[in-house]
């Protein structure tokens, strides 16, 4: 007890010392995540941004000047009768990245429109109203992405999704981000150290699994890499980071974090490997690979080399991104060999670039009792204050910067990740995030230097996403229920009324008002792999969410219902039907248990016509789609054998994830494909052997039902090439309204949901726990 008293009272002499000296040690770190290139670069770039976006009519009202003599984050806007042309609107701004935010801001407050993943809303009135504002951000880095999110979200992009994607991030402000591709460089210098093009292949993971396989998780897994996409990929990466770097943001690339081919053992006898923990019972073949003791002269030798390729290759920033132990752990608990781990991990950085600064991904500390406070301030403390900067990876959940007392001092970013895998379903913690930003921002003692998101996958939620962005931009954003309202009017358009508010703020006070520890949120009844095991909750009132639902339907109905708005009928109604899946199941069970066949029957045959009738529902709109997903990673084949090895990586990826269904369903998706063909399937495999078992007054074995499912239905549709449509087909509203009155007033009586259990449960777990 005494020992952990002192490592504490270590812990906030070192946040006290950083707090007495914030603004030297940060100024490392801002020093460079700040603009490369001149303030013309930055300032047409960011007036290409608003080209692409307006018509030219409406492009042309606006006028970007670029002062980097501004506080940093900065930005004024002004449109009055006092200028020479009162028609346009003058933006002044710090760098490119703070004219496009400003850009978006007039847009967002002013105008009354939005720009989100799924669609834009861009009806500016015909006389763009007056401004004058400044603004300065309240936090000095706005941070952008997972590295799983480059495997969940964007392995299949090509430069057209990123032209959008990189716009729509400097109309965020975002200012850092990452370049992850690497296999382009590891294939070089593996070669340099004369292994051979099929033990590269060995080692190099598939397109859908590149996150993992650089986290030392897994090898070769989805592979092997062909020479076409390498190419292809890097191509692509010197595009965005070239037009990132215009824009005025900061890039961090890939540094050196141990993990290597199992050959390098034979290679070098005499040093010192481990291999790493099989990661998720992934088999023999595609697990373990070695892990380089740090400390070793191979590691900066091999580091050096690699960074140097890097840098020659997209350019630097000089911030480098290494996460040696994401859900393994070190070979061992001493303080003195984690200390020797990390300094050797900076040494390699900074023998390469004098500047340079770790990006750590702060995940590895969450809920992994490994990791004790001697253990992390051990780590933390190897590297200079100011020369790490810490993504607290899930702020609005489970935070690690108060146990850590501030990462020992070293700097960190506020971040809200939300999402696991990709997967869909309406959720948020809109209130923690709201709090804990302020709170963490208010605390002196804090060594906060910005705020970010962090999901794993995008496309889902996107208000949560604005929101918390806008958190890192805005000092004066004060109320939720404000900010929500103000969000549906800029989404429907200036036709939306009080109904769209109102459903917004419904959605706010249910959906995205979670508050607990649970996890794996996107993973519902009818989207996991069928048991009579499952357990369904919510943490909110359903009928009030329905009311939200009811709400936006009138309205859609009533008024001209925008593409977002035709895209949220069609969230918020799948959401209602899985509400009413999760109450089927339970009745199901139950009947199964009273041993009521009728009863049982009954609820079996309404539970798979809900999973049908959810198929149609998601044919109506272009992002729930299961098609544009496989066509887009068939497109990138020269070969029908890479198109097979394509379609097979964006197939299983969202379903078994492993060979043998190691993580399965991790990143499944709520789209029209995936629910007639592979949930629908795998339940009607279920619910006929609990009718047999009825039938013949027997028993059910789970394991053999899943053994049965794997075989006939996973199996099959991870090796399959059916095609499926890309376009939506149906009328959105019509359908949204049949299937709302189906589900919600046409079904019997069904058991009602359990509430959130609160507190913590069965599955809080380590990290590589959770996904089963």
């Amino acid at each position: 007890m005494k020992a952990a008293v002192l490592v504490m009272l270590v812990f906030q002499l070192l946040a006290k010392g950083f707090t007495q000296q914030n603004e030297d040690y940060a100024a490392h770190i801002l020093e460079h995540v700040r603009p490369q290139v001149s303030e013309v670069i930055q300032q047409q770039a960011a007036l290409e941004v608003i080209a692409r976006l307006l018509p030219q009519q409406q492009a042309e009202k606006f006028r970007v000047t670029i002062d980097s003599s501004m506080e940093r984050n900065s930005f004024s806007l002004f449109k009055g009768e006092e200028v020479s042309d009162p028609s346009e609107v003058q933006i002044t701004a710090s760098s490119g990245v703070a004219a496009t935010k400003a850009f978006y801001h007039y847009l967002r407050y002013w105008c009354r429109v939005l720009v989100a993943w799924e669609g834009s809303q861009l009806n500016l009135p015909a006389v763009l109203p007056p401004v004058n504002v400044t603004i300065k951000a309240p936090s000095s880095i706005i941070y952008y992405q997972n590295v799983c999110t480059w495997s969940y979200s964007f392995t299949w992009w090509s430069w057209p999704q990123w032209r959008r994607h990189i716009d729509w991030m400097a109309l965020q402000g975002i200012t850092l981000s990452l370049a992850p591709f690497q296999e382009n460089l590891w294939t070089q210098v593996f070669l340099e150290y004369n292994l051979t093009h099929a033990q590269i292949d060995d080692h190099l993971s598939g397109p859908g699994f590149f996150a993992w396989q650089r986290m030392g998780n897994i090898r070769g897994w989805g592979g092997p890499l062909t020479p076409s996409f390498t190419q292809f990929a890097h191509t692509l990466q010197v595009r965005v980071v070239g037009e990132m770097r215009r824009l005025g943001m900061a890039v961090a690339l890939p540094a050196f974090a141990g993990h290597l081919p199992v050959q390098f053992r034979t290679l070098y006898p005499n040093v010192s490997f481990a291999n790493v923990s099989v990661w998720n019972n992934f088999p023999p073949q595609y697990a373990s690979p070695l892990f380089l003791d740090p400390t070793e002269p191979l590691f900066a030798e091999i580091g050096s080399r690699f960074l140097q390729l890097a840098i020659k290759t997209y350019g630097t920033d000089q911030v480098y991104f290494s996460d040696p132990f994401n859900e393994i752990d070190p070979a061992l608990p001493s303080g003195k060999y984690l200390s020797s781990v990390s300094e050797a991990i900076y040494s390699t950085m900074v023998q390469v670039d004098p500047d340079a600064i770790w990006l750590l991904q702060g995940w590895m500390f969450v809920k992994n009792p490994f990791w004790s406070d001697r253990a992390i301030r051990s780590f933390l403390s190897a590297v200079p204050l100011g020369r790490m900067l810490v993504l607290d990876l899930q702020s609005e959940q489970y935070p690690q910067y108060g146990r850590t007392a501030s990462y020992a001092g070293q700097p960190f970013i506020w971040c809200m990740l939300s999402n696991f895998g990709g997967t869909l379903g309406m959720l948020g913690s809109v209130g923690n995030v709201f709090r804990g930003i302020r709170e963490t921002r208010d605390n002196s003692t804090y060594t906060l230097l910005g705020t970010g998101i962090t999901p794993e996958g995008i496309n889902q939620n996107y208000a949560l996403y604005e929101f918390a962005l806008e958190m890192g931009w805005n000092a004066e954003l004060d109320s939720t229920e404000q900010w929500f309202g103000e969000y549906a009017v800029a989404r429907y358009g200036n036709d939306s009324d009080e109904r769209a508010q109102q459903a917004w703020n419904i959605f706010l006070r249910t959906v995205y008002s979670f508050e607990g520890l649970e996890l794996m949120r996107g993973k519902y009844t009818f989207n996991r792999r069928p048991s009579s095991k499952i357990r369904p909750w919510t943490w909110y009132d359903v009928h009030t969410f329905n009311q939200g639902l009811e709400l936006l339907l009138s309205f859609a109905e009533e008024a001209p219902c925008n593409q977002l708005c035709r895209y949220d009928l069609v969230d918020a109604t799948r959401q209602c039907m899985q509400h009413t899946a999760d109450a089927l199941y339970l009745t199901l069970m139950d009947s199964f248990k009273k041993r009521d066949p009728t009863s049982f029957r009954l609820h079996s045959s309404l539970f798979l016509q809900l999973l049908s009738d959810l198929d149609v529902l998601l044919r109506t709109n272009e992002h729930f789609l299961l098609g544009p997903w496989l066509e887009s990673a068939k497109a990138h084949a020269e070969t029908t054998l890479e198109r097979r090895k394509y379609e097979y990586n964006a197939r299983i990826q969202i379903t078994l994830w492993g060979p043998q269904g190691q993580i399965v369903d991790y990143a499944n998706k709520q789209w029209a494909g995936m629910v007639q063909d592979f949930f629908l399937p795998r339940w009607r495999v279920f619910l006929g052997e609990l009718d047999q078992a009825l039938a013949t007054n027997g028993t059910i074995n789970d394991l053999k039902i899943r053994d049965k499912i794997f075989r006939t239905v996973e199996l099959p549709f991870v090796s399959d090439s059916k095609h499926y449509a890309t376009q939506p087909s149906g009328d959105t509203v019509r359908m949204a309204r049949t299937l709302y009155e189906r589900w919600t007033n046409d079904v019997p009586p069904l058991k009602p949901l359990p509430g959130s259990p609160g507190g913590r449960r069965k599955s809080e777990k380590r990290r590589n726990k959770w996904y089963n």
